[in-house]
C-alpha cells in the first residue's frame, strides 16, 4: 500500500512540475508578444500632456492677498 501511494504521490508530483513549466512557458510567450506587440505600434509610453489654458481665463499672473484675521492666514486667490 505504501509502495502505490509513494508512486501515486511520485507521479502527482511530476505533473504538477510539468504543469507548471507549460503554465510558465505560456505566460512567458503571452507576455513577450504583448511587449513586442506595445514596442512595434509605438505606443509604448503615454502620450505627452498638454497645457491648453485659455488665454482670457489665465489668472497665473493675477494678484493675491494674504493677510491674518488672529485665527490664522488666508490666502486670497
Amino acid at each position: 500500500m505504501r509502495t502505490l501511494f509513494a508512486v501515486a504521490t511520485g507521479l502527482g508530483l511530476v505533473f504538477a512540475a510539468f504543469a507548471g513549466l507549460a503554465l510558465a512557458l505560456v505566460l512567458g510567450t503571452v507576455a513577450a508578444g504583448a511587449i513586442a506587440f506595445a514596442r512595434l505600434t509605438g505606443r509604448s509610453q503615454p502620450a505627452m500632456a498638454r497645457a491648453s489654458a485659455d488665454p482670457a481665463r489665465d489668472r497665473s499672473g493675477s494678484e493675491f492677498r494674504v493677510w491674518n484675521d488672529g485665527r490664522g492666514t488666508i490666502i486670497d486667490m
